[in-house]
């Protein structure tokens, strides 16, 4: 199953709160496709080491998949769109040093 289409497929196929042991036990065998397809993994296998959980509702399971998933799920490793500030700070204006965002 696609990452996106996990929160409305565990709407649907769960009563919440639910614990972990529930949502393998009916969910454990679904797929979670990677991006590459040869590394997909298991709801059972993202969520079976981690400790005795409650679920409130579908987005927190949702958040808490998508928290564990390996890495093969990351497109670019240490993409960064901002780009790399190689000027040294003591050599910008008064101005610029005090900009904050």
């Amino acid at each position: 199953m696609q990452i996106q289409n996990l929160a409305g497929y565990f709407d649907e196929q769960l009563t919440y709160p639910a614990d972990r042991a529930t949502v393998i036990e009916q969910l454990g065998e679904v797929e979670v496709e990677a991006p590459d397809q040869d590394d997909s993994e298991t709801i059972s296998t993202i969520i079976h080491p981690l400790t005795d959980e409650t679920y409130g509702s579908a987005d927190e399971l949702y958040t808490t998949i998508i928290g564990n998933l390996n890495e093969e799920y990351i497109g670019r490793k240490f993409y960064d769109d901002r780009g790399q500030q190689t000027v040294d700070a003591s050599k910008r204006s008064e101005d610029e040093r005090d900009i904050s965002f």
